[in-house]
């Protein structure tokens, strides 16, 4: 099934929590994060993917340290809902919305400096972000959040 790649909006809420609570588990509130991230422009840039009338999964983007000329930009979370995981969703909503990102900051007189994504170091994702942003483990953190965390970052 074709996917699509959109902006999200406050009426992907309830959606984006469901895949939200199923992907983080030791996480709470869902709504409530989802939320205030989905209110939190340009602080935050949130695209979700749709397949058919459903939506399959969403990415949250993150600014760091300020809107700069040249953006820090951390991929602050990523989820695909676990029937449609598998076949590539989660490659194109990486893509795909990085490239939005990039013209949105381009429009606003900003580029991207670097690219910043922090997991747990047991996260095969890490594999799938290296592959699409080109990221690498520049540091390791024991028990940041519920284990090992590692970061790891591309300069552009």
């Amino acid at each position: 099934m074709d996917v699509t790649v959109r902006k999200a909006s406050m009426l992907d809420c309830s959606a984006i929590s469901e895949i939200h609570a199923e992907a983080f588990a030791r996480q709470r509130d869902s709504e409530i994060w989802v939320s205030a991230t989905l209110s939190a422009a340009p602080r935050f840039y949130c695209f979700v993917a749709q397949a058919g009338t459903g939506i399959v999964g969403y990415i949250f983007w993150a600014q760091k340290s300020g809107i700069r000329p040249e953006a820090v930009l951390e991929l602050d979370q990523v989820a695909v809902c676990k029937k449609h995981r598998g076949i590539g969703y989660a490659e194109q909503l990486i893509q795909v919305s990085f490239k939005l990102v990039e013209e949105e900051l381009a429009s606003a007189g900003q580029k991207v400096k670097a690219v910043l994504v922090s997991t747990r170091a047991d996260n095969p994702a890490q594999r799938l972000y290296s592959k699409t942003l080109g990221v690498k483990i520049s540091a390791q953190i024991d028990d940041l959040y519920s284990a090992k965390e590692v970061i790891m970052i591309a300069k552009r």
